[in-house]
């Protein structure tokens, strides 16, 4: 993910542009001509091998080596047999950016395996020059003056980030935006991405102070998903991010790899996306209401929503939307009514929303919309308008403007129609107000912005305290899918996966095996009650098996038999249907379990499976053997904690039937909560686990109990795509002083109430200290920040002890580090409580974090604290830190060198001589 050198694309002093001429259908002459229109100040050159003389006045060379000097960017235009070699002659040269716009790369010629895309990115490697594209359609940064692309039309200057997939979206996207008076901080497609990819640019942009959103067109998540997922969940927590994924595939989806048991992948990327506190939209007008409103919106205040117009259809409409999203209507105060009562005739609703009747003149719009964002109980306004001859609109509009400007609430405006209702748009666009043509698209986007801030809050939620998994039986599983993996076995027989719940604390039917009919009724003479009997054979010992139509193969089992003779019969039935398919190897055997009947259970379907793209996932939904498992399926990235847990739980259908006829929900629900926790910390501990399905899995009033399991494994090692808790790096210490014993270990979530109580016991001293500044209690948001972090960025260690009276655990002191993109430098903090000064805790703590970044790679860790601060500067020297004073910034700069830099770029960034 690094960023270094994203600045030569975005920020390049010099540009070539090879294939550029003066011909008109010329993509490189277009770009010369974007860059001269734009107002780039850097040099500016064309390459053509056809030795024009100039191309729009730019001067132009034959050849590469024939320019006065090397460019910091080079975009090239040129057919696309001759782009590899122009990569390989560039990177020679020491040119360490190039964009390539020509097209065509990716497919390959018959009888050719590798592609001219393939072939580009070879062509780079030994130089280390960055590629982006090939097939984008360039890149515009307006407060640049920089139009590197062959866009029709320049762009404005704005504040959104923009970052496609597609190029000829993205020039859609553009020609809208001008329209709109939209103006972007960045804009560019990556094309095929044969080199520089989405992570880096999303860091990148995420750190730019000028862009304050950030919007992306995706196709597919190329190269690593956790690298994706953590710049995406980086960036959203500082900036927003809405993401619209399209389908590249075209017709029938056959051909695409879908996790067994998922069959759409966007289900998973729904989960993903909502993981890391992005917002989707489904479709390109949304994706442009989306800009409209990300663009306009003044910061959320909340999600209350005040809707008036000039007709209850318009409100009607309006209402609808808001509640089929799960919107809220802001409830009016009687001060807000009251003063309505004196604008509106007598009839009047008196609710929201508010009708303001067909009679409603501009001035009645404005000052209804200033009761309203002054009402306590309002977070924003929705004005929606029907032209009549007592309100135009662009009347209407310009009053409702002025009273726009003078708020801090969000207000979005629909004006209705054509003929006259452009032009009140256009005022709208042209004072920074937002605008739509109809109630449902206002509607949309407002709840754009709501869903922003809902899965934020639930991104940030406060998991319950964590609860010690069994290590011991943790390792025995690890034992007893090696030995299936050994033995060249790719699932587990269904004994191994009870076994393998067992150990995982999941409730288990009774099971008995039989090898034949004799023994299936011998054992099933052992059962006090009706008995359940299954057919094992190599095909119903994976998970997710089901049938054409959906639903799992039921076939294979025989329920509520009480006789011996029942059992005897339908154990011979399935014998011959298994031996009319299954040669005898493949036959193995007879599982007979006790039916759970009586209990008024609840089945329910959930397990692991393994997305492609993503890794590993948790499914979870309503289960049984002769209905549409898949119907009410949904699912959610791991690891996860009890707060995720119940969320998965309340999306499916399962949650509303529990608390409806439960008489002890709340414990149904919590149980249900810990078996997918435990599901959560198998996906970690077995990387060879490929999917698992219990299924059904009883609820009732005895508790949960597993009465069928498959689970199949894989040689190849699944990757998660959110980092997990790295539990290896936990270890006992003893404090220096006192001698009690003490646990060091990364942070996590469910630290966030101890954690608060450790910074309520610090000193104004110590906080002065540690922030350079005096500062109040810290916020729930703050308070996330630092104790769910992602342990692919940064790492905070903390010392804690057991409670004096026996309650838990309580935190001693705190070290964190975070790493630049490029893992160049990282910079540490770390503070101590003040009672506990002379334990020790500072060396434990800051020895912990420089072992941790070296084995990283980290090339340097750095910190910071003021002269004062002699403490912190005596041990940063004795763990051998060298301290100097910064004059500029008044604090004392500490420095430890942990790897060598092998690179240029690394000394450059060190300010190391070369």
């Amino acid at each position: 993910m690094a960023t270094k050198y994203l600045k030569r694309f975005f920020k390049p002093a010099s540009i070539a542009v090879f294939g550029a001429s003066a011909r008109e259908n010329s993509m490189g002459g277009a770009v010369i001509q974007n860059l001269q229109e734009s107002g780039f100040k850097g040099a500016l050159y064309a390459v053509n091998s056809q030795g024009y003389d100039e191309v729009y006045s730019v001067p132009c060379f034959k050849s590469l080596k024939d320019l006065p000097e090397m460019p910091d960017l080079a975009i090239i235009c040129s057919p696309p047999e001759t782009v590899a070699d122009i990569i390989r002659a560039l990177g020679a040269s020491m040119v360490k950016a190039a964009m390539i716009l020509t097209g065509g790369l990716s497919s390959a010629d018959d009888g050719v395996s590798q592609t001219l895309r393939d072939e580009v990115r070879e062509a780079a490697k030994p130089y280390g020059i960055r590629v982006l594209g090939p097939d984008c359609m360039g890149m515009l940064v307006p407060g640049h003056h920089m139009n590197a692309s062959y866009s029709h039309v320049n762009i404005l200057k704005g504040k959104v980030a923009y970052v496609g997939q597609s190029g000829i979206l993205g020039t859609a996207m553009i020609d809208w935006a001008t329209g709109q008076e939209i103006g972007f901080s960045h804009f560019l497609t990556l094309g095929d991405g044969a080199d520089v990819n989405l992570p880096s640019v999303i860091d990148y942009l995420a750190q730019d102070p000028y862009t304050h959103a950030i919007l992306l067109q995706l196709n597919q998540v190329d190269g690593s998903a956790r690298d994706f997922l953590s710049a995406v969940r980086s960036a959203s927590r500082n900036k927003l991010v809405l993401v619209l994924k399209s389908d590249i595939f075209v017709g029938e989806k056959s051909g695409t790899e879908l996790a067994p048991g998922i069959y759409d992948d966007d289900q998973v990327y729904d989960a993903a996306l909502r993981r890391a506190g992005v917002v989707r939209v489904e479709t390109s007008d949304e994706l442009f209401n989306a800009l409209e409103t990300l663009t306009r919106m003044k910061p959320m205040r909340g999600e209350r929503l005040a809707i008036l117009s000039n007709g209850t259809g318009l409100n009607a409409l309006a209402t609808e939307r808001l509640l089929e999203q799960n919107g809220k209507l802001a409830k009016l105060t009687d001060e807000t009514i009251d003063a309505l009562g004196e604008i509106l005739p007598s009839y009047w609703n008196r609710s929201n929303p508010v009708d303001l009747s067909a009679d409603a003149e501009p001035a009645r719009f404005a000052e209804g919309v200033r009761l309203l964002s002054k009402d306590k109980n309002v977070d924003a306004v929705l004005v929606l308008h029907a032209p009549t001859r007592l309100a135009p609109s662009v009347a209407t509009a310009d009053q409702v403007i002025q009273v726009v400007k003078k708020t801090p609430r969000n207000v979005l405006t629909c004006w209705m129609g054509r003929a006259t209702a452009i032009e009140a748009r256009n005022h709208c666009n042209a004072a920074g107000v937002s605008t739509f043509k109809t109630p449902e698209e206002s509607v949309d986007a407002f709840m754009h912005m709501v869903d922003f801030h809902r899965n934020q809050e639930v991104m940030r939620q406060t998991p319950p305290p964590y609860v010690e998994q069994n290590t011991p039986n943790h390792i025995k599983a690890r034992d007893l899918v090696q030995n299936a993996l050994a033995e060249q076995r790719d699932y587990l027989t269904h004994q191994e996966a009870c076994a393998l719940l067992d150990l995982y604390d999941i409730p288990v039917s009774n099971t008995y095996y039989s090898h034949n009919i004799t023994e299936v009724v011998e054992q099933a003479g052992r059962i006090d009650n009706s008995v359940r009997i299954k057919a094992l054979h190599r095909q119903n010992v994976y998970p997710f098996s089901y049938d054409a139509k959906g639903s799992q193969r039921w076939r294979d089992i025989a329920l509520d038999l009480f006789s011996a003779s029942e059992i005897e019969h339908a154990t011979t039935q399935l014998s011959y249907r298994v031996a009319e398919d299954f040669r005898p190897e493949d036959q193995l055997g007879f599982c007979v379990q006790q039916m759970k009947r009586g209990f008024q259970s609840l089945q329910i379907n959930v397990g692991i499976t393994r997305d492609p793209t993503f890794g590993p996932v948790v499914v979870f939904g309503v289960g049984g053997h002769t209905v549409d498992v898949l119907a009410d399926r949904h699912v959610m990235l791991p690891p996860l904690n009890m707060a995720l847990a119940q969320e998965l739980i309340r999306q499916s259908r399962i949650c509303q039937i529990i608390e409806e006829n439960s008489y002890r929900p709340q414990q149904d629900i919590e149980q249900l909560c810990k078996l997918l926790l435990n599901l959560s910390e198998m996906v970690v501990d077995l990387p060879h686990l490929k999917c698992l399905e219990i299924n059904p899995l009883l609820v009732n009033k005895t508790g949960l109990l597993a009465t069928d399991v498959a689970v199949s494994l894989s040689a190849e090692e699944g990757k998660l795509s959110i980092s997990p808790y790295p539990e290896h790096l936990t270890e006992e210490i003893r404090l220096k002083r006192s001698g009690r014993k003490a646990i060091m270990r990364a942070i996590r979530g469910e630290d966030e109430p101890n954690h608060l109580e450790f910074y309520n016991k610090l000193s104004p001293q110590s906080i002065r200290l540690r922030y350079f500044y005096s500062r109040g209690i810290p916020t729930h948001q703050e308070l996330a920040n630092w104790t769910q972090i992602d342990y692919d960025r940064e790492m905070a260690f903390i010392i804690s002890v057991p409670r004096d009276e026996g309650q838990g655990m309580e935190t001693l002191g705190v070290v964190r580090a975070v790493t630049d993109a490029d893992n160049v430098r990282a910079e540490f903090s770390v503070v101590i409580r003040d009672d506990l000064q002379g334990e020790g805790l500072g060396v434990a703590l800051m020895s912990k974090i420089v072992d941790y970044c070296r084995s990283r790679g980290t090339l340097q860790i750095v910190g910071s604290t003021l002269p004062n601060n002699k403490g912190m500067q005596n041990l940063a020297k004795k763990l051998g830190f060298s301290n100097s004073f910064n004059v500029e910034e008044d604090v004392v700069d500490m420095k430890m060198m942990l790897n060598e830099p092998t690179e240029d770029w690394q000394r450059l960034r060190l300010n190391l001589a070369h």
